[in-house]
């Protein structure tokens, strides 16, 4: 019998339509135990008479150091699931959940507290997504380290913060009124994000953070309105990849959380922090090279008298890793130095930060037992001069780095990728 021909029609589009309509989800994991030894040493005992830094008040000078205790640290532990949807030949929905997986048993994130995304994806234009992720800033940096997690002794103990007792990295979708707003490596929620495709190996990646968090600080104030845009170009070139990253953060008022006047007040009603990075990755036979240099600069339209108005530092860190047995085993050393920076403050009184800057190196052997395990054992020391918290994280104590403590540990981890 023979049948009519819209009926055939539809039934030879809805043929089509299934031709991309494909549809994956995938569950992954990382989980990274660290067991390690750590203490602290040589905090200042009281602060110098003459060249306490400006930003520091003469009550954070506690003397006290952190006795050594045995930890287990998770680092970049995670439980994700992640996906497409074929919509059109050259177009597909993408998708990402990512949670905090603390098999340590600590109290850990939540539901969706890591990397989460939602958007669209093309091999034409790029790809556009709503969420919660890493800014291209964070990003460009992470292949620095020589393992591919996260973990306590990692760059960000030196590098994307101030020192002064800013956590390593933060995960916010607006101001929190605490030290993380003067953080500059960030997962930031509230975001939306643009990468493009590569073109002769150059790509780039954009990041706007909206200002939920709008709003009154204190009655009378300033309105506030909190932004993070974020920036990053990366060129790759064989084995060598260069890149750069810029981002600032408005009206999070950073310099407040180093010493600066208070938040969102009439005499400080606006901010605007910076950050500037460079970095560099580069493999010749067996041997590896990569590293950073960064300045981060906090300014606040601070009118008050006596007030620290802007505060900036430069660092840097590099680290070498040499492969052997068929790149199944390596050792590396890395060193990063930040320096004591520069302040200004209002009025005649001169701006002080003396012997701000702190050393960082670390020693390690990585043995790889498959593409998806690897076993490392590491010894790690961060040089605070007298004035410095620049501290791994998390702390020894959990919490904090009194004023020239130099913290010290080594320990065994063992990273497994699903």
């Amino acid at each position: 019998m023979k049948m009519p021909k819209k009926p055939l029609l539809a039934a030879a589009l809805a043929l089509a339509g299934s031709a991309h309509a494909a549809s994956v989800v995938e569950m992954y994991g990382t989980v990274f135990p660290f067991f390690d030894s750590a203490e602290t040493k040589n905090a200042s005992a009281a602060p110098p008479a003459a060249e306490r830094p400006t930003q520091l008040s003469a009550g954070a000078y506690t003397g006290a150091n952190d006795p050594r205790r045995n930890r287990i640290t998770v680092g970049t532990t995670n439980l994700g699931f992640r996906g497409y949807e074929d919509l059109a030949p050259n177009l597909r929905a993408v998708w990402q959940l990512e949670s905090g997986f603390q098999i340590d048993q600590n109290v850990g994130p939540g539901l969706g507290a890591r990397d989460s995304k939602v958007g669209l994806q093309s091999p034409l234009w790029g790809e556009f997504f709503f969420g919660q992720w890493d800014t291209p800033y964070k990003y460009v940096s992470l292949p620095v380290n020589p393992l591919r997690a996260g973990y306590v002794f990692d760059r960000t103990a030196i590098t994307g913060n101030p020192g002064m007792g800013v956590g390593n990295t933060t995960t916010q979708f607006t101001r929190s009124g605490a030290k993380p707003d003067a953080a500059f490596d960030r997962r930031q929620g509230n975001s939306v994000q643009y990468w493009t495709p590569t073109w002769g190996g150059l790509s780039f990646r954009l990041q706007h953070s909206v200002n939920e968090g709008r709003g009154t600080i204190v009655a009378g104030g300033p309105i506030v309105s909190p932004t993070i845009n974020s920036f990053s170009a990366v060129w790759n070139w064989g084995a060598l990849s260069l890149r750069y990253a810029y981002e600032e953060h408005k009206d999070y008022f950073g310099l407040t959380q180093l010493g600066g006047g208070a938040a969102g007040t009439l005499t400080n009603g606006h901010s605007k922090d910076t950050g500037h990075k460079f970095v560099w990755l580069y493999r010749i036979g067996n041997t590896r090279l990569t590293g950073l240099v960064e300045t981060l600069k906090y300014t606040s339209a601070d009118s008050g008298a006596g007030n620290v108005r802007e505060y900036k530092r430069n660092a840097w860190y590099a680290v070498i890793e040499q492969f052997f047995g068929g790149n199944t085993n390596s050792v590396f050393f890395s060193y990063g130095q930040a320096q004591s920076g520069s302040c200004a403050r209002n009025g005649p009184l001169a701006c002080i930060t003396t012997d701000l800057g702190a050393k960082y190196m670390t020693l390690g052997w990585i043995h790889r037992f498959s593409k998806r395990t690897e076993m490392v054992v590491a010894y790690y020391k961060m040089d605070n001069e007298r004035n410095a918290q620049y501290s791994p994280g998390p702390a020894v104590n959990g919490v904090n780095v009194a004023p020239g403590a130099d913290t010290q540990a080594f320990g065994i981890g063992l990273w497994h990728y699903f």
